[in-house]
């Protein structure tokens, strides 16, 4: 098998047909889902990704098919069935399967998919050249904690950034910066790191959790005004896939350099992943 599926309990490949039309998370976006990294068949902060998912499958009230023990017996079943080393594993999980109807019964069975691909991470020389931003409007839902399968906002906001020749985008919602169209986002000022607190506009990243532990007592979550980001030392973002990436330019302003910071940050990171 060069990839790995598991569906409901068995195991196949990508290569088989297996969702039904009436299942809620195709019909309706009745899901949530999580990203987990693996390097050398070992899967990277795993607790941290299953927390996030037990949390966002309680918060709109699907039963969690897994306990912590089978998840990850059952993440540790898919990286030994998977044939190359390195990639992701992508899990999802939905309310289940009933008749198109908004209101749903109350109990359930859930629809719970994952399946191991390949992946290019950043290499040494894009960590170090960084990325470029643009601004677009934040019109997601504001359940943003939740790691929901309504992506249709994010990924409208990513395609304007691919036209404009950028690599993310940055989500404004009135004054505020919120996070990234798929990351989470940081500037830097006068050795302070800065990041938005948790709460409904933005996802708890994994990630960003552990980025935020490295800094220690240099990090202040609060709102950042969208004015504070010209006068920011460095910016750079957070994510499953990326890490630590600096961010060079938002818009058409000025270049920044990759500070400090940023790079103590990332190497920081890159020791923990491989550790």
């Amino acid at each position: 098998m060069s990839d790995v599926l598991y569906f409901n309990g068995r195991f196949t490949t990508t290569d088989e047909p297996v969702l039904r039309v009436e299942d809620r998370g195709f019909l309706f976006g009745d899901a949530v889902y999580e990203v987990f990294k693996f390097l050398g068949k070992r899967p990277v902060f795993l607790d941290g990704h299953w927390r996030r998912l037990a949390n966002g499958l309680k918060a709109i009230e699907i039963r969690n098919p897994w306990t912590a023990e089978t998840f990850a017996a059952t993440m540790r079943e898919i990286l030994e069935r998977t044939e190359f080393d390195d990639g992701i594993v992508y899990i999802e999980v939905s309310r289940g399967e009933g008749e198109r109807a908004h209101f749903y019964a109350e109990d359930m069975t859930p629809t719970a998919v994952a399946f191991s691909r390949r992946y290019g991470f950043p290499d040494a020389a894009k960590k170090a050249r960084g990325i470029r931003l643009i601004r677009d409007e934040d019109l997601r839902w504001k359940h943003c904690d939740v790691k929901s399968v309504n992506l249709l906002a994010n990924a409208l906001s990513k395609k304007k950034a691919q036209r404009a020749g950028a690599d993310e985008v940055l989500l404004i919602d009135g004054d505020i910066v919120r996070e990234c169209g798929s990351s989470s986002f940081f500037i830097v000022k006068d050795g302070r790191v800065i990041t938005h607190p948790l709460d409904c506009h933005i996802l708890p990243g994994v990630t960003r959790d552990h980025v935020i532990e490295l800094a220690g007592d240099r990090v202040d979550q609060r709102e950042i005004d969208v004015r504070e980001l010209d006068g920011a030392d460095e910016i750079f973002i957070t994510s499953t896939t990326l890490g630590v990436m600096p961010v060079y330019q938002i818009d058409d302003g000025a270049t920044r350099p990759i500070g400090p910071v940023t790079l103590e940050l990332q190497r920081r990171l890159d020791e923990e992943e491989r550790r």
